[in-house]
């Protein structure tokens, strides 16, 4: 979501930093209401939004979010212009439908009351916070009715822009100096110790700081997965599904830019966009090579000091972020994804040296891409075994592990996206 927005809105050098601000904000939000926009479009509606056209449904989004969460949008130009957008996509026809609809709903002419909590919770929290149904019923399965809310309720806040602070130019006690200089607030993250919330930032393309190679954005709880590695200087490392580079790059600070970082994954491009990064934050250290990483690996076996994977999956911990996820993946793709990801842990446990480490971590949520890959692998073999890492991240994060030591952060309990990590030493 986030690459498509940029191509087609951020770099649009038409629109005004106003404008960008306010299609983005239209177009998050969208996406993380549309079940409740769809509920309440179809009281008013006989023809119900899944069986409406593409283009009129999303014009109906558009205009009942402006009319419903965006107070400073008059109702009537929310109508107005939906209307005209209607027209100018050549929906004439649909104007007087999307015209009724959206009066109605400025109007308010019913009342849409949503299912009941108490006789029906997995349609109440489905619909009220604007989840798919199937990931309701098994969040409801896994926490209960009552965590599952709070969980929709924070994938559904706007988060902070948060940064890791790039030890290898200053501290985060300088740099929030310097920030401060140019009147911005910038406030230390609490569990990790190289983290920064920025508020009210600049456009990040031409925000000099960070163009400097000051930082770089990263959710907190991904800076504590390459703390869960702890790579030394010198050593050699090597980072499956590396790119773009967040974690590499922290890596790479960790090491205090000595030794050397094997960055693979499967796109160029994203290969490419990783070695800007390095170039931006001043790291010498990482070489990238493009590759499957199911596939076997082009280096000597054993022969790295520890392997960071960071494999593809359901993403469904960085909702608050990427709202589009929880339309776009499927049930389905959960197992499909689990046998991708064993094989991808299989090709990176081949090239751990004797006593080495290896971390493997996701940010989803689902128990078979997370401690279901980690079980199965360590049922099919008897070279690694399960590290208690909890001494190893920074003060306040022990209750971050569990008694079988994974890292597990959520969003509504921790303020983070939500991660796991497993770290395991070969024997």
């Amino acid at each position: 979501m986030g690459p498509l927005f940029d191509e087609l809105v951020r770099e649009d050098h038409r629109l005004t930093d106003l404008d960008k601000a306010f299609v983005r904000e239209v177009v998050y939000g969208v996406l993380r209401w549309r079940g409740r926009l769809d509920w309440i479009i179809s009281a008013y509606s006989r023809i119900k939004p899944a069986r409406m056209e593409r283009a009129v449904i999303t014009i109906l989004r558009i205009g009942a979010y402006q009319i419903l969460f965006m107070d400073r949008v008059p109702s009537r130009a929310a109508v107005d212009e939906s209307v005209k957008l209607a027209k100018g996509i050549k929906k004439g026809e649909a104007a007087p439908f999307v015209n009724g609809i959206l009066r109605g709903i400025a109007e308010g002419r019913k009342e849409v009351p949503y299912p009941d909590l108490g006789t029906d919770p997995l349609d109440h929290i489905a619909t009220r916070y604007s989840h798919p149904l199937w990931l309701v019923r098994r969040w409801v399965e896994q926490w209960g009715a009552e965590e599952t809310c709070a969980l929709c309720q924070a994938n559904n806040q706007i988060p902070p822009l948060t940064v890791r602070v790039n030890t290898l130019k200053g501290s985060r006690e300088e740099v929030i100096d310097q920030l401060r200089d140019e009147k911005i607030i910038a406030t230390p993250t609490p569990l990790s110790p190289l983290g920064l919330v920025i508020e009210n930032p600049p456009p990040l393309d031409t925000w000099e700081p960070l163009q400097k190679g000051w930082f770089q954005v990263q959710d907190e709880a991904a800076q504590l997965v390459s703390m869960f590695l702890v790579p030394q200087p010198g050593e050699r490392v090597l980072d499956l599904c590396a790119a773009p580079g967040g974690k590499t790059t922290h890596l790479a600070q960790v090491m205090e830019d000595q030794g050397e970082i094997t960055a693979v994954d499967v796109s160029q491009a994203k290969l490419t966009l990783l070695q800007e990064n390095c170039r931006r934050l001043g790291i010498s250290i990482v070489k990238t090579v493009a590759q499957d990483a199911a596939a076997p690996l082009p280096f000597p076996l054993a022969s790295f000091d520890r392997v960071l994977v960071d494999v593809p999956c359901t993403g469904l911990g960085t909702l608050r972020r990427n709202p589009d996820i929880k339309w776009r993946v499927k049930e389905a793709d959960i197992s499909r994804l689990q046998r991708l990801q064993g094989a991808i842990l299989n090709q990176a446990a081949t090239m751990v040296k004797k006593e080495g480490v290896l971390v493997y971590s996701t940010c989803t949520l689902t128990p078979e891409e997370n401690e279901g890959v980690i079980e199965a692998f360590l049922a099919g073999q008897n070279e690694f075994r399960l590290e208690d890492a909890s001494p190893l991240l920074p003060t306040g994060c022990q209750g971050l592990v569990d008694d079988k030591g994974y890292l597990r952060t959520l969003p509504h309990r921790h303020g983070t996206d939500g991660f796991f990590a497993a770290r395991m030493r070969r024997a």
